[in-house]
């Protein structure tokens, strides 16, 4: 993991102040983002849980097969009066 570092001719910037210090303090939200991270970390990714991956790839296919479908059933466009008369 690579570290940034800030650099400037002045120094430091200010520190902050106890009330903005407070201000951010929540830990509450603090509790539920930890909770959540751990929940999700060890949740199983989608394309190795192989139930979940093929329901997937049948939704696609089938998406892709009706849009076909839906392209080849459609009239074709009518010709307008100026595409009419460059034809005769």
């Amino acid at each position: 993991m690579s570290k940034h570092y800030r650099i400037s001719p002045e120094g430091r910037g200010p520190e902050p102040s106890g009330e903005e210090v407070r201000r951010y303090k929540d830990s509450a939200r603090l509790l539920h983002n930890y909770q959540q991270a751990k929940v999700l970390m060890h949740r199983r990714p989608l394309y190795r849980d192989p139930k979940a991956f093929i329901a997937l790839v049948i939704i696609v296919l089938l998406a892709v097969l009706l849009s076909e479908i839906g392209d080849r059933n459609d009239p074709p466009p009518e010709p307008s009066p100026a595409e009419r008369q460059i034809e005769h």
